[in-house]
């Protein structure tokens, strides 16, 4: 009997975003029975962690690391040369909950594609735009030149944008065989019966920063049952909140005692004019 091909996880993520990574982390191996490699790639510091034990450099110029417009948004890119060109492999954003077992996703048939990702993913944009927070790879046939992307970006050939959704003017240019992604594997700030893996995308309501999410209580769930089993601990949550990754009142859950819808009308708008500001150069305004 052919032995079942050990599940290839990689994450993008970086110290700010310690606590969601955790939850992710945990709810990919609650569901799954598969034995699982989990590489977190730390863009804080150019650097990858498999299944939690020390980290080792990751293959990203400092140049390029600068390009970044999250702390990971370029590490996804990098898969194929970190499985050596073999095999395939997952990429998923760290604000995600798994609901459902990875491997379904991982034993997809790739076909003929390079990869897989959420089709018309930001269609109040263009339908014409991929969403990789979710992907699935073939890192045999993949290949990525970050390098080469940002000269043709600098020279004008096609934009951030083109090239980090898969738009036809950086297609025309790379003509990645790029296939359409279960769309239950992908859900943005919405979970149903159906749903596979909830992306909490929208910056300025993550549950873990701004209370009252509508669909707040399914993350706080899985954060209190890592809790439990000690993977995410009081120093990790101690250190998210000094440092003020996550709000100060995380531990009374998604609707605290004294938060005031109106209180919450300021802090969403405040934070949504920060976001505008600071991203109105870039499309989408989600996260990457």
């Amino acid at each position: 009997m052919k032995s079942q091909q050990k599940l290839r996880v990689f994450i993008g993520s970086g110290e700010a975003s310690l606590l969601e990574r955790k939850v992710a982390i945990y709810s990919l191996r609650k569901h799954t029975k598969r034995e699982l490699d989990i590489y977190v790639f730390n863009g804080t510091h150019n650097a990858i962690e498999l299944n939690d034990q020390e980290p080792y450099l990751a293959p990203l110029s400092l140049k390029l690391k600068y390009q970044n417009f999250t702390e990971f948004s370029l590490y996804r890119f990098l898969i194929p040369q970190v499985c050596n060109y073999q095999g395939k492999a997952i990429w998923i954003d760290s604000d995600t909950v798994c609901l459902a077992d990875i491997a379904e996703l991982f034993d997809t048939p790739l076909n003929d594609y390079d990869f897989l990702a959420k089709g018309e993913a930001y269609d109040h944009q263009s339908n014409n735009l991929w969403g990789l927070s979710v992907m699935l790879i073939n890192c045999e046939s993949a290949r990525f030149d970050l390098e080469s992307y940002y000269n043709e970006i600098d020279q004008g050939l096609y934009t951030y944008t083109d090239f980090s959704c898969m738009a036809p003017a950086f297609l025309a240019h790379h003509p990645f065989k790029v296939g359409q992604l279960d769309s239950h594997w992908n859900v943005f700030d919405y979970y149903d019966n159906d749903t596979k893996l909830i992306h909490y995308t929208n910056l300025g309501t993550q549950p873990w920063k701004y209370p009252n999410h509508p669909y707040g209580e399914l993350w706080f769930q899985y954060f209190q049952e890592a809790r439990e089993t000690g993977y995410i601990t009081e120093r990790d949550i101690q250190a998210s909140q000094l440092r003020a990754y996550v709000r100060q009142d995380l531990l009374q859950g998604n609707n605290p005692r004294d938060f005031t819808p109106k209180q919450f009308l300021k802090k969403a708008l405040r934070a949504a004019k920060k976001s505008i500001q600071s991203m109105c150069k870039f499309l989408p305004v989600y996260s990457a």
